[in-house]
C-alpha cells in the first residue's frame, strides 16, 4: 500500500476559506505559478511500461475503477461550455474531448453518437490525462513510429467491431485531443488560479484533472486522510475500485460546482466524507481474496490479445 509523503513546502499549510479561495496560514502568501508548479508537481505517478506487444490487462489500465467511475449515473454535473445541469460525470468528460479543437469530424461524431465508443476512449484519455499512460503508446498493430511500442487493450477492443474506425488512435492524439481541451479557450492553469475563478464550473473535467494531477501533494494535503494520497486513485490496488472512483467522483464534484464551504463539503452527493464531511470518503482496503476478484480478464478478451500479438509478429518481425 502507498503511504502519503507530505512535501516540506508551505502547500501543507494552503487551507480554504468558505468562498474557496486558497490562503497561507504560514507565510503569508500562497504560492502561484511556474513556482508553485515545480515545487508541487508530484512525481509518484508510474507510466505505465511494457514490452512491445504486450497487451494491458484489465489489472494495468485499472479497469474495474475507469467502469465505476464513467458508468456511474449520478447527474449533478454542470456542462462548463453551454451551463446545462444535471449531467453525468462521463456526460461532460466526453463533451468536453469532442469539443476539443484537436477532435476530428470522425472521432467528434464516434464520441457523441456512439456511447460505447464514447466511454472506452474516455477510460484510456483518463489514464493519459491523469499521467498514468505517457505518449509512446499506439493500440493498433499496424501503427509503427519511431519510439512507440503497440499494446492491445482487450477489455476496451475485444467486443469491438474490427472494421469500425479506430477509436482509440494512439497515445500522442490522445494527449493533442485532451490539450486542445484545455487550450481552446482561456482556462485556468494552477490551482490557484482554479480556485480564484468566479463561475462554476469553473473549468471543464479534463483540464480540472490535470491540474490536480500536477498538485497532488497539495490536494492530497486538503482532501486525503493519511496513509492514501492523490495517485491511490489510480495506482493502489489494494483499495477497492469501487470507493476509489466514489472517492474521485467526491473530488471532482468539490472542484467543479462547490463553493469550498463545509456546508457544500457535507452536501457532496457522492457521500459524506471523512473528518466530519471534510475529506473525501474513506477507501475500502480489500484482503487479497478480494483483490484477486477484480480486474479479472475474460476468456474472449485472451484470446483476443494472442491474436493481436500474433499479428503484430506477422507484420514486422
Amino acid at each position: 500500500m502507498y503511504t502519503s509523503h507530505r512535501s516540506s513546502s508551505s502547500s501543507r499549510h494552503h487551507r480554504h476559506h468558505a468562498n474557496g479561495n486558497t490562503i497561507s496560514t504560514k507565510n503569508g502568501s500562497a504560492r502561484t505559478g511556474a513556482r508553485s508548479q515545480t515545487l508541487l508537481i508530484n512525481s509518484k505517478i508510474r507510466h505505465i511500461k511494457k514490452k512491445d506487444g504486450e497487451p494491458l490487462w484489465r489489472k494495468d489500465i485499472q479497469y474495474d475503477f475507469l467502469k465505476k467511475l464513467f458508468y456511474d449515473e449520478t447527474r449533478v454535473f454542470t456542462n462548463s461550455y453551454d451551463g446545462t445541469p444535471n449531467h453525468t460525470y462521463s456526460e461532460i468528460y466526453i463533451d468536453a474531448m469532442a469539443r476539443s479543437s484537436k477532435s476530428s469530424r470522425v472521432l467528434r461524431e464516434k464520441l457523441l453518437g456512439d456511447r460505447q465508443a464514447g466511454l472506452n476512449i474516455a477510460m484510456v484519455c483518463l489514464l493519459v490525462n491523469i499521467g498514468r499512460m505517457n505518449t509512446t503508446l499506439n493500440f493498433f498493430p499496424e501503427m509503427r513510429a519511431q519510439l512507440r511500442t503497440y499494446h492491445p487493450i482487450p477489455s476496451l477492443q475485444t467486443y469491438s467491431d474490427p472494421t469500425a474506425y479506430k477509436q482509440l488512435q494512439d497515445a500522442p492524439r490522445l494527449k493533442s485531443i485532451l490539450k486542445g481541451a484545455c487550450e481552446d479557450r482561456p482556462e485556468p492553469s494552477t490551482l490557484d488560479q482554479l480556485l480564484l475563478q468566479p463561475r462554476l464550473p469553473r473549468t471543464n473535467p479534463i483540464n480540472l484533472v490535470f491540474i490536480l494531477a500536477t498538485y497532488a501533494r497539495r490536494v492530497t494535503d486538503l482532501f486525503f486522510v493519511e496513509p492514501f494520497e492523490f495517485y491511490d486513485f489510480i495506482m493502489n490496488t489494494s483499495v477497492s475500485s469501487e470507493s476509489r472512483a466514489k472517492a474521485f467522483l467526491w473530488l471532482m464534484w468539490v472542484y467543479l460546482e462547490s463553493d469550498l464551504s463545509p456546508e457544500q463539503l457535507r452536501a457532496n452527493p457522492f457521500g459524506y466524507g471523512q473528518e466530519g464531511g471534510m475529506k473525501i470518503p474513506a477507501f475500502v482496503t480489500l484482503s487479497p481474496e478480494d483483490i484477486e476478484k477484480e480486474n479479472v480478464d475474460t476468456d474472449p478478451e485472451k484470446e483476443f490479445a494472442e491474436r493481436m500479438i500474433q499479428e503484430r509478429k506477422r507484420m514486422y518481425h
